[in-house]
């Protein structure tokens, strides 16, 4: 992509950041404050509605969770067992359709949704509890929800809510799953100019909102609790969530399985028919 589409967005991050630092100097419990917003707000493509259409003989539906209304997509006959497809940060349900029509041809009813504050629900703050406590709506709204396949935070929602016994879960299936959410805050800190009592201070803000911290959501305190069969897919070159991030999932979950891609990257690797066969397999148990 040529240079000069990037100078606008630049500007902007180096506009957002610039902000930051004053107002770190000057007013640190309002630059916390900001910091949280912005770490909770995640990115509201334009294309949002057209992304739905591409679900458009899927048979759609809304539920309600916290006053916000959540959009939901359902494929197959109401009598089969359920897999639901969760999409992760900045996505939009429409980027797991390929999953779809593998777990149809085994006789599976498919639900995929968007997050709460993406495509089409609605909302403008969210956070990793809030894909949890959705996801975990979904499942008890719709019934007979046995697997789950979800991709990057999506995947770790899964198993936060599969942990908190809030979803009950016989396989999940993670597709490029982040394990190190504090440092993902830091990398997310420095992209934006943030000091670490900033970042200190949104942390301390985002756990008070949810009432969680997040110690809780350490891998290593969660995998003792991670009782489903897990399936960890990640590529090996993808920059969004490094490598290493799936593995310490599949190492860290016991009887986990790993499947190491090439060059399909963050995005891609949900388009790649191998991973949505081999997805389609695991919770089939073929």
């Amino acid at each position: 992509m040529p240079a000069a589409l990037h100078l606008p967005a630049l500007g902007h991050k180096i506009s957002t950041n610039v902000r930051f630092a004053a107002s770190a100097l000057l007013f640190p419990e309002l630059a916390g404050s900001l910091a949280e917003r912005l770490f909770l707000t995640p990115p509201r493509p334009r294309d949002a509605a057209a992304a739905a259409l591409d679900l458009i003989e899927a048979r759609s539906g809304m539920i309600e969770h916290k006053g916000r209304h959540i959009a939901t997509w359902r494929w197959g006959s109401l009598d089969s067992p359920a897999v639901l497809l969760v999409h992760g940060w900045g996505g939009n349900a429409a980027q797991m359709r390929a999953f779809v029509f593998p777990l149809l041809s085994a006789g599976l009813r498919v639900i995929a949704y968007d997050q709460p504050a993406h495509g089409v629900s609605e909302g403008r703050l969210t956070g990793l509890p809030d894909f949890a406590d959705v996801l975990a709506e979904i499942v008890w709204h719709h019934g007979d929800v046995r697997a789950a396949i979800g991709h990057s935070l999506g995947a770790t929602a899964a198993a936060l809510a599969h942990a908190a016994n809030k979803a009950e879960l016989r396989k999940i299936v993670l597709v490029s799953p982040p394990s190190d959410l504090v440092g993902y805050s830091r990398h997310f800190a420095r992209w934006h100019w943030i000091p670490e009592p900033v970042r200190d201070a949104m942390q301390a803000a985002i756990e008070e909102r949810y009432g969680l911290r997040w110690s809780e959501l350490e891998l290593a305190r969660l995998a003792p609790r991670l009782g489903a069969q897990a399936l960890v897919i990640h590529d090996r070159a993808d920059r969004v969530v490094p490598w290493k991030q799936g593995e310490q999932f599949a190492r860290h979950w016991q009887g986990a399985r790993l499947m190491s891609t090439e060059g399909l990257g963050h995005r891609r690797i949900l388009q790649d028919e191998a991973v949505t066969q081999a997805a389609a397999d695991f919770i089939c148990a073929r």
